[in-house]
């Protein structure tokens, strides 16, 4: 089959498709209670869909656009390797499909993305699922002969303080780096990060979706957002201001439900646990 060579596919659309499917594994390699075999993991956000197969053999991902998506170019790739105990090859698991399918001129196109630097990631991932299944770590030295355009993201899974450490420390670069864009700007981000400290304290609490869309906007979204409307001359900068605005305090809003949830959460237990003791000793001081 063909490699993948479409100009028209190198853009945003799809660096963004191929990230949510690095954020969706990420996640699965670093849940120690993930289930062993013959799971289905799916995930729809912002006009894709994802889905993963975990067989005793082999690992499947399916990625899609769904009809929601920006893309102009709708596409749908479909990725199946061996586990690497099963059948192992340069030091990976053997891959048996890495397919795109895509429209474009109004025709079908089928290629492969084996070798294509913009999918190139999604294979280290998975890779890293394998060994995380099998209760192993990373060896980034294995994968030396494999370049990625983000090698830190081969590092082992955090453990959940970890985990916590680093959403701290992007935010707080963050905050740091873009406080003296505008003065409101820098309130806001004081804002974020001010809320973002009250999640935290039950991080633990948080499902795997939630803390997903928490990590995906501090490590991801925010500063994007940031350096993109720094990036923009004086004009254009004053026309996107209100909105700039907005979408920080959105941003916070979201931070602050989450909290206000939690506490909520924190709070409903505390009555259990106080109705629930209630009953068993005030029953045994009776007798």
């Amino acid at each position: 089959m063909k490699p993948l060579n479409e100009p028209a596919l190198l853009n945003e659309h799809t660096k963004e498709f191929v990230y949510e499917a690095e954020e969706f594994i990420s996640d699965l390699s670093a849940l120690s209670e993930l289930p062993r075999l013959n799971k289905t993991f799916k995930r729809s956000i912002q006009g894709f869909a994802y889905k993963i197969k975990i067989k005793q053999k082999k690992i499947h991902l399916e990625m899609a656009d769904t009809s929601k998506s920006p893309s102009n170019i709708k596409k749908r790739v479909y990725i199946t390797i061996y586990r690497k105990n099963v059948k192992m090859e340069n030091g990976f698991g053997k891959i048996i499909d890495s397919t795109i399918y895509y429209q474009f001129n109004g025709k079908t196109v089928v290629r492969n993305i084996r070798k294509h630097p913009l999918f190139l990631s999604l294979f280290h991932h998975i890779h890293r699922l394998d060994l995380s299944l099998s209760g192993e770590n990373v060896n980034v030295e294995e994968l030396r002969g494999h370049p990625v355009q983000e090698e830190q993201n081969l590092a082992p899974a955090e453990d959940e303080k970890g985990q916590l450490k680093m959403l701290l420390s992007s935010a707080e670069h963050t905050r740091n780096y873009y406080r003296a864009v505008a003065p409101d700007i820098e309130k806001s981000l004081e804002n974020i990060y001010s809320e973002l400290l009250r999640c935290t304290e039950d991080f633990h609490l948080l499902d795997l979706e939630e803390k997903h869309h928490m990590k995906r906007m501090i490590q991801h979204d925010l500063p994007n957002l940031l350096n993109t409307f720094q990036s923009l001359n004086e004009t254009q900068k004053k026309e996107k201001y209100k909105e700039m605005i907005s979408t920080l305090s959105n941003m916070t809003n979201f931070l602050r439900k989450q909290a206000d949830d939690l506490q909520s959460t924190r709070m409903d237990r505390m009555n259990h646990l106080l109705k629930l003791n209630e009953l068993r000793y005030s029953n045994d001081s009776n007798k």
